[in-house]
């Protein structure tokens, strides 16, 4: 793991080591150490780290330079479905009263 995007989402994102690892059910001796390169999270904890900060795992491990997670259709809404479907189309009114409905449901 690149130990110094870790630290730089784990900033960015507002966590602190200890309020990071009270998220992930460890301590903040195990963020400490992941952050100082002794040590690297499993792949399960890897996961939930990339979920928590909101940052792509394979940017945390230096696979790609992209932090942005993918978009992947099995998290995606109802809602979301509906918009994108509409876009494809070229509905971009229809797209539109979607988002709207939904912000009035909200």
């Amino acid at each position: 793991m690149r130990r110094d995007r870790l630290k730089a989402y784990r900033v960015k994102r507002d966590h602190t080591q200890e309020s990071l690892a009270l998220e992930l059910g460890t301590d903040k001796k195990a963020v400490s150490r992941w952050e100082s390169g002794q040590y690297s999270p499993n792949l399960e904890t890897l996961i939930e780290i990339s979920r928590i900060l909101n940052v792509s795992a394979d940017y945390l491990l230096g696979l790609s330079d992209n932090p942005t997670p993918q978009t992947r259709v099995d998290n995606l809404t109802e809602e979301e479905l509906e918009v994108i479907n509409a876009l494809r189309q070229g509905e971009h009114m229809e797209a539109i009263k979607i988002i709207a409905n939904h912000q009035k449901a909200v």
